[in-house]
């Protein structure tokens, strides 16, 4: 009766050990996103907003609207100021 325990934990030891090796080569797995759609430091802006910001850092054209960039970057800040009619000095 030890034997057959013995067998069975050690197979099921093998087949968990094989799944694993087999999930981790799957390339299918894995979650590609595009360049201009995720920035982490701003999780939850939509890709719009991270397609301005990523303009404004590189001297690119971008939207002069607020609402476009994500809330709390230096774009933000700046056009928020912008629409105050304030003057934003780095």
């Amino acid at each position: 009766m030890r034997t057959y325990i013995a067998g069975i934990l050690s197979i099921g030891l093998l087949a968990g050990t094989f799944d694993l090796a087999e999930a981790h080569d799957n390339p299918r797995k894995k979650l590609r996103r595009q360049a201009d759609s995720y920035d982490a430091r701003f999780p939850s802006a939509t890709p719009r907003q991270i397609r301005n910001l990523h303009a404004f850092e590189r001297g690119e054209y971008y939207e002069q609207d607020s609402n476009a960039h994500p809330v709390g970057s230096r774009s933000w800040w700046m056009l928020k100021e912008r629409e105050r009619g304030g003057d934003f000095r780095f």
